[in-house]
């Protein structure tokens, strides 16, 4: 942004962050042992509501780069893409290996940003299983693209959070990965999909 834009008031929006995605990859023992977390197989990222055609045509692309990535390799991803009730679209991914979701979710931020998505992509959501065979209320990681940084997001009934929760696993995880430290950056995603 030049001087120019700053004595107009014009602002420039930040250009996601993608390889501090690969932190999670890397975070695996640090998830089940120190978090009491494992992966459930599903991933996704999240973009502001997107119209027109133009999109229908990076959608069909992102199902046919999928589909390359699986083949030939030791990936089972699977992709679904949806619309939520706002108007945001989900581009979910279903795969066993922490590892691979990470991958695919990085290869759709990747292709969307190229696709001229990259303003629109916020967040990409993995969603975790607490380990030891009790019930328990999803938790979920979100990587924010514009701050490059994890958070935790723990739902409970009533649209409320488990705050100690999501303190415990930011905790957890800090030293393996880059958590977002303004907590006021938490933000829910609420009835999310994933």
């Amino acid at each position: 942004m030049g001087w120019m834009d700053a004595i107009l008031g014009r602002t420039k929006l930040k250009k996601p962050n993608m390889d501090r995605l690969f932190s999670l990859s890397t975070a695996g023992p640090a998830l089940s042992d120190e978090a009491d977390l494992a992966p459930s197989g599903r991933g996704a990222v999240c973009l502001s509501p997107v119209e027109g055609g133009e999109f229908s045509s990076v959608e069909r692309e992102l199902r046919d780069l999928v589909a390359v990535a699986c083949r030939g390799r030791d990936f089972h991803g699977q992709v679904d893409i949806r619309r939520d009730d706002l108007g945001y679209v989900w581009v979910i991914f279903t795969d066993p290996e922490l590892e691979e979701q990470v991958a695919l979710v990085h290869l759709a931020g990747g292709e969307l940003e190229s696709s001229g998505f990259g303003e629109q992509l916020l967040a990409a959501v993995f969603r975790l299983q607490p380990t030891g065979g009790a019930e328990h209320d999803p938790v979920y990681l979100i990587y924010n693209y514009k701050r490059g940084k994890f958070y935790p997001f723990v739902p409970t009934a009533g649209r409320n959070r488990d705050n100690a929760t999501e303190f415990r696993v930011a905790s957890a995880l800090g030293g393996v990965m880059p958590i977002e430290q303004d907590t006021a950056r938490w933000f829910a995603l609420w009835d999310c999909p994933v």
